[in-house]
């Protein structure tokens, strides 16, 4: 197909991009989705295309070129981080429509041009943990028997972030944090944070914390079970009414280690709830992914998956130390966050303070300390420091970073 756009400045489309070495354009493939409106088809081509393009810039993003040689014996080895900034000659290489969402697959250049402003560059795992999202109104839960969905939909949401690849979801659906949905996200201390965050986060063990509170998932057209009669059907359909519902829902990402709300995000859809009205499919379930509706929702989760990797890509990488014995150190990351034998992290000391208001709140203080990590589970590893932890003072709940 024709090229769609010849230069697209990623600028435009809020991502934030990590740096590193300049290098030559590489061309990525990716996909991208988006939900067609009133038969806009040039619309939802847009939209799919801009979310392919924030794919092929984590793709890049994730991309490590290794030269390796050997030099007398010694492998000398050198890795560099690939970056985008931009994105040329952007083509479309196949446009399918599927129960109407418009699926495209692109071939974009994604060209050295911009970095994160903070100089992060790690590419390690961040982790992040998935709590309950409340439903606002329970009552339109009853159609289709969808009363699970506060812990199936995150728990679908942990899911499309693993398939991303770029953060280590983990389901803590059990976990409800908002007395008040209206309100949400409560802000109890001065600075927008939440204490009961940060006690999650370190409950979990997680760097992120991720809640929800889903707003509407009613019928656009709500009626009475009692009203579904032959000629109502007819008048309906006289009428034009659809059988489409609402997934309106709000997202929050938060520090773990703070409690402070770094990015909020609101997500709303439709689609027609192609099922009878009383048949009791439950969310999650074949039946309902089957539907239109259950599309749709897939939909909503796969961008929200998408932007919580993009939104935390530039975050710094940062782990607990739960042990120190000797000059070892013991963190709560391994390889399953993408860490190495012989990576090195830089110290912090935490300390809590307290507010005016007598909030208390987490610091975090560079030691001017290095870790080298020498050995590496899958959910820990151990560093080693030059000297006793002891005499550093480095202790139990003090945390590394990697920017």
């Amino acid at each position: 197909m024709n090229s769609f756009f010849k230069r697209l400045s990623l600028s435009t489309l809020s991502i934030a991009l990590l740096s590193g070495y300049p290098l030559n354009a590489a061309s990525i493939e990716s996909s991208g989705r988006a939900i067609i409106y009133n038969n806009d088809i040039e619309d939802a081509r847009y939209r799919a295309t801009e979310q392919a393009i924030k794919q092929a810039v984590l793709q890049s993003s994730a991309t490590l070129i290794a030269n390796d040689k050997l030099d007398n014996g010694q492998l000398d080895s050198s890795i560099h981080l690939q970056s985008a900034g931009f994105a040329e000659s952007t083509k479309i290489l196949s446009e399918i429509i599927d129960d109407n969402i418009l699926k495209i697959r692109i071939s974009t250049e994604i060209t050295d041009e911009m970095q994160c402003r903070n100089g992060a560059t790690n590419l390690y795992k961040k982790s992040v943990g998935i709590t309950g999202f409340a439903l606002q109104s329970p009552q339109h839960a009853n159609v289709g028997a969808l009363h699970n969905i506060p812990r199936a939909l995150p728990k679908s949401l942990t899911n499309e972030i693993n398939k991303q690849g770029y953060l280590h979801a983990l389901a803590a659906t059990e976990i409800l944090i908002y007395p008040d949905l209206i309100n949400a996200p409560t802000s109890r201390n001065v600075d927008g944070s939440l204490t009961d965050v940060a006690k999650i986060g370190e409950e979990l063990g997680v760097q992120y914390v991720v809640s929800g509170v889903i707003r509407d998932i009613d019928e656009l057209n709500p009626r009475n079970p009692n009203q579904d009669t032959p000629l109502n059907s007819l008048l309906r359909w006289a009428n034009k009414e659809t059988n489409e519902r609402n997934i309106m829902l709000d997202i929050y990402i938060y520090d773990g280690f703070s409690g402070a709300l770094l990015f909020e995000q609101s997500y709303q859809e439709s689609g027609v709830w192609t099922l009878k009205r009383n048949k009791k499919v439950g969310f999650g379930s074949n039946a309902f992914w089957k539907t239109n509706y259950g599309n749709v929702v897939k939909q909503v989760l796969w961008q929200a998956s998408l932007d919580a990797s993009e939104k935390l890509r530039c975050q710094p990488f940062v782990a607990n130390i739960f042990r120190t014995e000797g000059n070892k150190v013991h963190l709560n990351a391994g390889t399953l966050s993408g860490i190495k034998k012989g990576d090195q992290f830089s110290v912090y000391r935490r300390y809590e303070i307290f507010d005016q208001l007598q909030n208390a709140q987490t610091q975090l203080n560079n030691a001017n300390i290095n870790v080298t990590i020498t050995q590496v589970q899958p959910n820990f590893a151990i560093g080693e420091l030059a000297v006793d932890a002891r005499i550093l003072n480095v202790q139990q709940q003090d945390v590394v970073i990697a920017w």
